[in-house]
């Protein structure tokens, strides 16, 4: 410490007997503008780093996943911003997801597939509300256990109301259960598929077996019926 005190002081002094303010700068540019560069480089990433946790959208409102579809329908589509309207989302303080470029087939093999891993991590992290895909594509998927099981009791609600369109599943996992598990919810008469299109035969939704959003799936589940 005591020797980088006296190198600059040896350095400022140096300095004030150059003649002249550009001479000055030009000498420290010349053997100081490595490090010049680098607490600028410092500053601004750590301006940039406060910023982003500041002011950028940290979390969702509601995360919805539209599997092996080419329709139009994800983030500022015209259902998303009708859905942001119907639902009064201030985005500013959370952001709504409509990913529509997954492509995955859970009954093949998709061992390396980036868009089922995608799924998998926003799955059992929570962040995925839903995921839609055709009705049978949902039942190869809901034996996975990464669905959440309708008869639990805060789908509640939603048993009372789309009860008669449940789409079942025998789970993988014995110990859960050998019987079939409601995983899904047949909405081939939603707008998903009269107006958008989404798939060719049938339509189906599955809630994210972690979700923490269950009262904006049911608000979602009424728009898409709605619309």
């Amino acid at each position: 410490m005591d020797r980088l005190k006296s190198f600059l002081k040896e350095e400022r002094e140096k300095i004030k007997k150059i003649p002249g303010f550009i001479p000055k700068i030009e000498y420290i540019w010349e053997y100081y503008w490595i490090l010049i560069v680098g607490v600028i480089f410092v500053v601004f990433f750590m301006s940039f780093s406060v910023n982003q946790y500041f002011n950028s959208v940290k979390d969702y409102w509601f995360y919805v996943t539209f599997t092996n579809t080419n329709a139009d329908v994800g983030t500022d589509s015209e259902l998303y911003n009708k859905f942001v309207d119907y639902c009064n989302f201030d985005l500013s303080e959370k952001k709504v997801e409509f990913n529509n470029v997954a492509f995955f087939d859970y009954g093949n093999n998709e061992t390396g597939n980036s868009y089922f891993e995608s799924f998998i991590a926003y799955t059992d992290a929570g962040t995925l509300d839903c995921v839609t895909m055709p009705v049978d594509s949902m039942e190869l998927l809901g034996k996975s256990g990464r669905l959440l099981d309708l008869n639990r009791d805060e789908c509640k609600n939603i048993k009372a109301k789309y009860g008669d369109r449940f789409i079942y599943s025998v789970p993988f996992d014995e110990e859960y259960s050998k019987d079939p598990v409601p995983i899904g919810i047949d909405i081939s008469d939603s707008c998903l598929m009269k107006k958008y299109n989404i798939y060719t035969d049938s339509c189906a939704i599955g809630i994210g077996a972690n979700t923490q959003h269950i009262e904006t799936i049911e608000r979602f589940l009424e728009f898409i019926f709605e619309e």
